[in-house]
């Protein structure tokens, strides 16, 4: 019952990418350049027209809203929940632990405004408030990674093995944020479009990789 908190985050990952899958089933069609297209485009529809009220085609869209908006609010409590356990891992060197410990304050803000990014959806109504929470949410996760890497470094419990990991999940971050602010516009043609789709599915994945990967490392821990 110890680790249920880390046990739970693959439930968590698993329960968003079933949900996320089936949100895509149900999501009628149309993309941002083209509301004629039929069923959801993997490199062509962001995540977010999964949560929108009203599809790009102009149908109702309700049933893909909630599995899809549903998908991202468990899968953020599950990570918060798992990071609850988490920093008890850093303990065994102060300067690990209080780097830890600060940046849990930038993964609460920024799990709190992945839930605002599920709360405000991209439909036209409260579009800029979605992309301003979806821009937010990794403005904070990237300097939590690079917090959590250096306490990762400091930390003697843990593998130089989880410090790459984590390293490497800081410039994919980096890169994705860089990507929304410097970019191409998705709004100008399907290239562009396809461009950042890609972009943000490879950093989902490895948000949900990354999450997966330090809690296994966290049941080893846990044995220890």
């Amino acid at each position: 019952m110890d680790n249920f908190r880390i046990k739970q985050t693959f439930w968590g990952i698993g329960i968003f990418i079933l949900l996320t899958f089936l949100s895509m089933i149900f999501y009628p069609g149309g993309t941002i350049i083209d509301n004629n297209t039929e069923g959801y485009l993997f490199f062509y529809n962001f995540l977010s027209n999964l949560g929108e009220i009203t599809a790009r085609n102009g149908e109702d869209n309700f049933i893909s809203s909630i599995l899809f908006n549903s998908s991202l609010i468990l899968l953020s409590i599950s990570i918060l929940l798992f990071y609850t356990k988490y920093f008890h891992f850093f303990n065994l060197n102060k300067k690990s632990y209080n780097l830890i410990r600060i940046s849990l304050i930038f993964l609460l803000s920024s799990i709190v405004s992945f839930i605002c990014v599920a709360l405000f959806t991209a439909d036209e109504i409260s579009f800029d408030l979605h992309v301003f929470f979806v821009k937010l949410a990794f403005r904070f996760l990237f300097v939590f990674t690079i917090l959590q890497s250096i306490a990762i470094y400091f930390n003697p419990q843990m593998s130089n093995k989880l410090l790459i990991v984590s390293m490497i999940f800081s410039f994919s971050v980096l890169f994705f944020n860089l990507m929304m602010d410097y970019g191409p516009n998705p709004f100008e043609n399907n290239s562009s479009l396809f461009f950042q789709v890609t972009a943000q599915k490879i950093i989902v994945f490895c948000i949900l990789l990354n999450t997966y990967f330090q809690a296994k490392e966290s049941l080893g821990f846990s044995l220890k």
